[in-house]
């Protein structure tokens, strides 16, 4: 068993950051183990010290991180798939708030976090037990997330990263031009991606916000 961990959370809201930096003392006092913590607020910071500091091997992750387009990163999602590239041997470990079944299954199938807890499965009594086997017995996931990766989906869309990022666009209240440019395709490309997204969200009668809504619904954004 590792007895020294190079921690990085990853989280936005400082009174969860402060949560977990206070399941991990009472992980370190219980399991002796020492924990080096780092912080990030957002994605351009996490990648900044994942950087400068290649040895870390344990992450929290929160997957609903401020969107940064201009370094392709529009979400904790984003994040976590670079994340593994860059540190296969890592140990990541989400905790979030939001339950949706299709985002569970995609965290799960992309860069397979060895923890994945949502909060709402648990009280605060059990985090540090619930923590400290996603950090001594990967993989650890909780109730939600076990039901979600052994559910079969009726519906589970497949979308690619330009139809992710429309979406957000979509989101912003961009006009067809202004997302053309930002996605660099032509007008009419974005139109026919716009209208196969509408097909396979099953909102064909719906408006760009219907879209959108269902698209967030879903989990996809």
């Amino acid at each position: 068993m590792k007895n020294y961990y190079k921690t990085l959370i990853i989280e936005d809201h400082g009174l969860t950051t402060a949560g977990i930096e206070a399941v991990l003392q009472k992980v370190a006092e219980s399991a002796g183990i020492t924990f080096e913590t780092y912080f990030a607020a957002k994605c351009s910071q996490a990648l900044s010290i994942l950087k400068r500091e290649p040895l870390i091997d344990l992450i929290f992750l929160d997957i609903k991180l401020p969107p940064e387009p201009d370094i392709g990163m529009h979400s904790g999602e984003n994040l976590g798939i670079e994340i593994r590239k860059l540190y296969p041997k890592a140990l990541i470990i989400v905790i979030t708030t939001y339950n949706q079944t299709i985002r569970t299954k995609r965290i799960l199938n992309t860069f397979k976090p060895e923890g994945f807890i949502i909060k709402g499965d648990i009280g605060h009594s059990s985090l540090i037990s619930e923590i400290k086997k996603a950090i001594l017995s990967p993989p650890y996931y909780s109730p939600s997330v076990v039901k979600a990766a052994g559910k079969i989906l009726t519906f589970s869309p497949i979308l690619d990263k330009l139809d992710t990022q429309l979406l957000l666009e979509l989101d912003k209240g961009l006009v067809m031009k202004e997302i053309a440019d930002q996605l660099f395709l032509s007008r009419a490309a974005v139109v026919k991606r716009k209208q196969k997204l509408k097909l396979l969200l099953e909102v064909e009668e719906g408006n760009d916000r219907d879209l959108v809504n269902k698209a967030r619904e879903l989990g996809i954004i």
